[in-house]
């Protein structure tokens, strides 16, 4: 079991996203991983493809990668004990959203192998 790096779900398997974190880039200079659930993987793709063209958002940190930077609302769903999910809103940089907009092709393109060779 692993847990999805935005809403904490525990799920068998997360999808891959490659995230460049400044405060670790000596000893990650391409990246680390982070795991997202696929409803958070859909909800970041969904923010990336509206803002292609901004450049406006609000200044602050990135939940993902620590940078402080211009920063794109995304709704997540977090699991609650007494509601069963609670909507919260999570702040993403332009960096994070695109590489998580690589990730979801690469998710999706591989649930279609799947789906093929069954």
């Amino acid at each position: 079991m692993t847990d999805c790096d935005l809403c904490g779900v525990g799920i068998p398997t997360v999808a891959p996203v490659r995230v460049f974190k400044p405060k670790y880039a000596h000893s990650y200079p391409n990246g680390m991983w982070q795991g997202l659930c696929e409803p958070c993987l859909d909800s970041a793709n969904k923010v990336n493809e509206e803002i292609a063209g901004a450049s406006c958002g609000t200044a602050g940190k990135c939940v993902l990668c620590g940078a402080i930077a211009q920063l794109f609302d995304v709704d997540i769903k977090r699991p609650s004990f007494s509601k069963g999910e609670d909507e919260d809103t999570v702040q993403l940089c332009k960096q994070c959203l695109s590489s998580i907009g690589e990730a979801h092709e690469r998710w999706e393109d591989e649930k279609a192998e799947e789906e093929a060779h069954h």
